[in-house]
Formats: structure tokens, sequence, C-alpha cells
């Protein structure tokens, strides 16, 4: 493994120990449900949305290193409920999204297979440009810059959310008792 690619891999296994730690003590009921507070909905990203949107990422880091990207491909409905700019919707029935199992396995599988992967390539394909266009390319010119921010800073924007909504139903912080407990 290259050093960048080594530094990666190392970021996203950060990344998926803080996503076990937000998932603690969450119940499946509660899963893909928005706060309501006074009988106003907080239109905010519960836990389905947050974890099947991620899931749908590894694939498409791997197609930009190059292997068989289907090996950490999420199933096929996450593209129709969890793509860039789908809503997240509340599911009081629990008939919109997947069961919480479902969703979390799918995400957990997928990372872990890009990282398993990602952790054998050549820092040669990860100094290569960018195959994006637009917006993307111009802000990560790199592909090793555009996975670092999908494995990391997006995956923490997301999380950050699942983090928020803990609290919103009264599970309290999940960084705070993860980091005691690591250290």
């Amino acid at each position: 493994m290259g050093e960048y690619a080594e530094t990666l891999v190392r970021g996203g296994r950060v990344s998926l120990w803080m996503a076990e730690q937000i998932l603690k003590d969450v119940k499946p009921e509660t899963f893909a449900r928005k706060p309501n507070f006074g009988g106003k909905v907080i239109d905010t990203n519960h836990p389905a949305f947050v974890y099947g949107h991620l899931a749908t990422y590894p694939s498409k880091w791997l197609s930009a290193i190059g292997p068989d990207a289907s090996i950490a491909a999420a199933p096929a409905k996450f593209d129709e409920l969890f793509a860039a700019g789908k809503p997240c919707l509340d599911d009081p029935t629990g008939t919109i999204y997947p069961p919480m199992k479902e969703i979390t396995d799918a995400f957990f599988a997928t990372h872990k297979a890009a990282l398993e992967v990602l952790g054998t390539t050549d820092d040669a394909k990860l100094h290569a440009t960018n195959p994006r266009e637009g917006r993307m390319k111009e802000m990560f010119p790199t592909v090793g810059g555009m996975l670092m921010f999908y494995m990391t800073s997006h995956m923490m924007m997301h999380l950050g959310q699942a983090s928020a909504w803990r609290r919103c139903f009264g599970l309290g912080s999940a960084h705070g008792r993860a980091c005691r407990e690591r250290l």
C-alpha cells in the first residue's frame, strides 16, 4: 500500500468507527423518523437517509481508481431513495425506506469493501487527474483529493446530521462517549 492510500484508508476507518458509535442505542422504529417537537416536524436528515445515502458512494470511489466497482455497490434501490438531491422523508409507518439492518449492513459492507481495495491501490492512481467534471474537479483536481473528501469530510458532515438527530431523540452525544471509551 502506498503512503497516500494508507492515509486515506486510515481516515476512512476513523469515519466508519464514528458511524458505529452514532448507531449505538438507535432503535429501528425511530431510525427513519424526523424529530417532532410540539407537533412540528423538524426537517433534518434522519439516520436511515444518512446511512443509505453514504452507502451509495463507495462504488463511485472505486470507479475513479479503476477496479470493478460492483464489489462495493449498494442495492440498486438505494440510488432511487438516497441519491444526492433526493429528499429525506419522515417514515412513521416504515414503508418508505428499507429496514435499519438492511441500510446499515449495506453501509458497512460497501465501505469495508472499498477500503479493502483502496488499501491495495498504488499511489499513482490517486495522483491521477480527477475524472469528474465541473465543481468537484475544480475543488479536487486529483482522484486522491476527491476520495479524501468523500471518505472524511462528506461522511463526517452527514454523520454530524445523524449525531444531532440522536440528541433530538434524547440519545446524547455519541462522540463524547466514544472518545472517552476509546481513550
